[in-house]
């Protein structure tokens, strides 16, 4: 019986050593993408939540990136979202893709976003470059007043 223990408590250590060391592999080889790696905007194409245990607020996320210079892919990733954000598809979002491994692409922190390269057909550059100059402001639209013209009591 004494034995069954001690086997069992080896077996979770090894366990627990290994998914540590994954996640630290999986930790550097985000910030090596974030630092050195290409970043470009990425479509939203579909968002959807992923069940099973532990996984209240993680969505997979199916996005079309496009790399200067190659034809459009799509991918998916697996992060954790805030449970009130939307997402629409259609939407851009920067991704930073491995430079060891483009298949491996990670959203965008913040600073790595400022680096992203804008892709896709001219009028698609168009919009993101008047995006980057102006945020909020839709490709020259202005935004609207709030006026109301008063009611006609003609008729």
């Amino acid at each position: 019986m004494k034995i069954t223990f001690e086997i069992l408590g080896y077996l979770l250590l090894l366990l627990s050593m290994t998914s540590l060391t994954m996640y630290l592999i999986q930790r550097r080889r985000e910030k090596n993408a974030q630092a050195k790696g290409l970043v470009v905007y990425a479509t939203l194409v579909s968002s959807e939540p992923v069940r099973g245990f532990s996984k209240l607020n993680m969505r997979k996320i199916t996005l079309r990136v496009q790399e200067p210079d190659s034809s459009p892919r799509e991918v998916s990733i697996r992060s954790r979202v805030d449970p009130n954000q939307k997402f629409t598809a259609g939407a851009m979002l920067p991704v930073a893709i491995d430079p060891t491994d483009p298949k491996r692409v990670y959203p965008a922190t913040p600073e790595s976003a400022k680096r992203a390269i804008v892709t896709g057909s001219r009028q698609q550059r168009r919009i993101m470059q008047a995006e980057l100059r102006s945020p909020g402001r839709r490709s020259g639209q202005r935004p609207p007043s709030g006026y109301q013209p008063p009611i006609s009591k003609l008729r």
